[in-house]
């Protein structure tokens, strides 16, 4: 009988466990954007000012191709939230309104580094 109530008592544990660890995923959903960065600056300025915002559980920022990708729980923060996060950093979204004025992170503006503007 013990034995038989232990394998119960198990069965349970698992079955439980398992409900919370899916209960865990549900919350959480993913997101890609690509960012208006140009260098290894851009990319960690958003690294640390992203890693203050609540609601975003993980993110990677990709240098070459300008990609972030984004764990997110969304009963704290929508995809627009992380959006006007990233242009309060100083940077477009491929989402963000152009016509919408921030303050650029970037001096540089357009130009990748290594061009020369015409004078």
């Amino acid at each position: 009988m013990t034995k038989l109530l232990r394998l119960f008592l198990l069965l349970v544990s698992v079955f439980l466990f398992s409900a919370t660890t899916f209960a865990q995923d549900a919350e959480t959903a993913e997101f890609k954007v690509t960012v208006g960065f140009h260098c290894a600056n851009g990319k960690q300025l958003l690294e640390t000012k992203l890693a203050e915002v609540k609601g975003i559980e993980s993110f990677v920022v990709n240098l070459e191709t300008k990609v972030i990708d984004f764990k997110y729980d969304p009963a704290i923060i929508s995809k627009e939230g992380i959006i006007a996060e990233i242009e309060k950093i100083g940077y477009y979204t491929e989402f963000s309104d152009k016509n919408k004025e921030i303050n650029k992170a970037c001096s540089h503006g357009e130009k990748e580094h290594g061009e020369q503007s015409e004078k």
